[in-house]
């Protein structure tokens, strides 16, 4: 009954239009329900109250996480969203007369900052790292400097395919980005100087490596001449932040948080920041407004009154 319940709600996410990798996400976090039902010995979805899934949330919170840490309040969310999701459908497709989901309250998600922010002289030695006499030194230095220039998503970056890079215009286009957006984002001219060098010179020698039969469209390509894989795109970020020696924990989306805050601190318009990292909200955009502590030491020498007294006294 449960297999049933799945196939028919992929359908309708299908359907809806939903990206492949948020019907896996859907899905997955489907999965621990399910689990939790095996575990508490119940058989079937169709029938559970609110006060179950309430006891589903609390056994949820519990699980260790891969890391032995506390379950993040938007992780929470998103698996509360997907419960949601379910039983909506159910309830509008007449399997269950009424949605014991509905009542539940998402968790209040604390407004956070970005943390760990690369500084401008950081980004430029991680990126100046690989040795681009190689092939796959040369592909990496071209992924951080297109990561660094854009902004764009570890997804949305795997999904490059070569149509989506016009270097006439210096511009890549983003197709099916979070919340299934398409999106034209501004490459500056030096990405733009690697991607074409990389495109003639150096994946040619990535599809060479591959069988006729595997050569993929996309744009950035393994040694085997297969399209790129998240772990992979991982270790790469991870590998040339550890050989800079820069101390922070560097991910591929701590570029784009880099990206967004170098740009709103050079003076950049919001809403154009809004527009290359596909945020849907401005509010989203807005974190990154943040100041850094030394521009907040600045300001507050130059203008608090004590500081002024002090200059004066000192002259």
């Amino acid at each position: 009954m449960i297999e049933n319940l799945l196939d028919r709600y992929r359908a309708e996410l299908s359907l809806r239009n939903y990206s492949p990798h948020t019907i896996y996400k859907q899905l997955a976090a489907l999965n621990l329900l399910f689990r939790f039902l095996q575990e508490t010995g119940q058989s079937e979805v169709i029938g559970l109250t609110t006060a179950a899934l309430h006891d589903f949330q609390r056994w949820h919170f519990y699980q260790p996480t891969n890391r032995a840490t506390t379950r993040g309040i938007a992780y929470q969310n998103r698996v509360l969203a997907a419960i949601k999701g379910l039983f909506k459908f159910l309830h509008t497709e007449n399997l269950i007369a009424r949605d014991p989901a509905a009542p539940l309250a998402y968790a209040r998600e604390p407004q956070t900052l970005p943390r760990n922010v690369l500084t401008p002289r950081e980004a430029k030695r991680i990126i100046e790292t690989p040795d681009i006499r190689t092939a796959l030194g040369y592909r990496d230095r071209t992924i951080l400097e297109v990561f660094y220039s854009t902004g764009i998503r570890k997804l949305e970056l795997m999904n490059l395919t070569l149509p989506d890079v016009q270097l006439d215009e210096e511009l890549l286009r983003i197709n099916g980005g979070k919340g299934a957006k398409d999106r034209v984002v501004p490459l500056t001219a030096v990405a733009a100087s690697f991607l074409e060098s990389y495109i003639n010179a150096i994946r040619p020698q990535l599809v060479r490596a591959a069988r006729a039969d595997k050569t993929s469209r996309r744009l950035f390509l393994s040694q085997r001449g297969l399209p790129i894989a998240r772990n992979t795109l991982g270790g790469i970020v991870e590998k040339y932040a550890r050989l800079a020696r820069i101390k922070k924990r560097v991910t591929c989306h701590l570029w784009r948080h880099s990206c967004a805050t170098h740009l709103l601190q050079n003076k950049a318009n919001l809403r154009h920041v809004q527009e290359i990292l596909g945020h849907r909200s401005l509010a989203t955009t807005e974190r990154y407004l943040h100041l850094t502590i030394t521009e907040l030491k600045a300001a507050h020498v130059k203008c608090h009154p004590r500081e002024r007294d002090h200059r004066r006294e000192a002259s």
